[in-house]
């Protein structure tokens, strides 16, 4: 496996925090110049100061002429981990509590970051790629788009299954020009993510999360691969999925999925 990442090119999507900004100290210290991309700079200062080999950029992954500027910078990426990804608050399509139930600015927001930001930085990076002989992609998802998941809310849900069904279909376009396009879906993750929770997990739910620096070590190995992979990562349990093992959680009573 692939450990040496000198006079490569890496680009991080994300890179301001959690699971981003892990997988970017993994990548320059193993040697790689590597540009953290989000939508501002002082966004990424604290990942950019853990390297000198990590570059911030500002890019805005569901702005054409935004990603388009990046791009100018960067040139050609070997490689691509996009992990930029959002969710919200306001989760169900029905519920008693009209602040829970997602609009239509939340489903247009979770789309366009989730789904459409892909498509962009996918375009983006594999014209350079294509011509300079091939390179590599990884794209963040979730285990909210392999199964079942009532907590991560339908707008969540269904943009992680419509990146599922994009990358499952693109595999095989981008191999033909020598791109490698893998997937990462994680489960529960202690990451940003998180705090837009409409209730908070407790420390000792949090510490049995996936953390963020396991992303980070799971996406260089994925990277590191010569083949495509796809990878489902749990925590020792996913309460809030359909796959198992379920176990016993007293914080779902808070989660306040049922009526009352």
């Amino acid at each position: 496996m692939k450990q040496d990442w000198t006079d490569t090119t890496v680009v991080v999507t994300g890179g301001g925090g959690g699971m981003g900004q892990a997988a970017a100290k993994r990548f320059a210290e193993a040697g790689a110049t590597t540009f953290v991309l989000g939508r501002t700079v002082e966004s990424l200062e604290e990942t950019a100061a853990l390297s000198r080999k990590i570059v911030p950029l500002a890019c805005d992954v569901t702005d054409a002429d935004s990603i388009a500027d990046a791009m100018k910078v960067i040139d050609t990426p070997d490689l691509l981990i996009h992990t930029a990804g959002i969710n919200t608050a306001d989760r169900f399509v029905v519920h008693e509590d009209p602040s829970k139930i997602a609009g239509e600015e939340t489903w247009k927001s979770v789309m366009e970051i989730n789904v459409l930001g892909v498509v962009n930085m996918i375009n983006a990076v594999s014209g350079p790629m294509a011509k300079s002989g091939g390179g590599k992609i990884v794209v963040v998802t979730s285990t909210a788009g392999h199964g079942f998941d009532s907590f991560a809310g339908v707008p969540y849900t269904a943009s992680k299954w419509a990146v599922h069904g994009l990358l499952f279909t693109a595999r095989s376009q981008l191999i033909a020009h020598n791109i490698v396009l893998s997937e990462y879906a994680p489960g529960e993750a202690n990451t940003p993510l998180v705090a837009k929770r409409p209730v908070q997990p407790e420390q000792e739910h949090r510490e049995a999360m996936i953390q963020s620096e396991d992303c980070g070590d799971a996406l260089f190995f994925i990277a590191n691969q010569p083949h495509s992979v796809s990878m489902l990562q749990l925590p020792k349990y996913q309460p809030f999925g359909g796959m198992p093992p379920q176990i016993s959680a007293p914080w779902l009573e808070g989660l306040d999925i049922g009526p009352k």
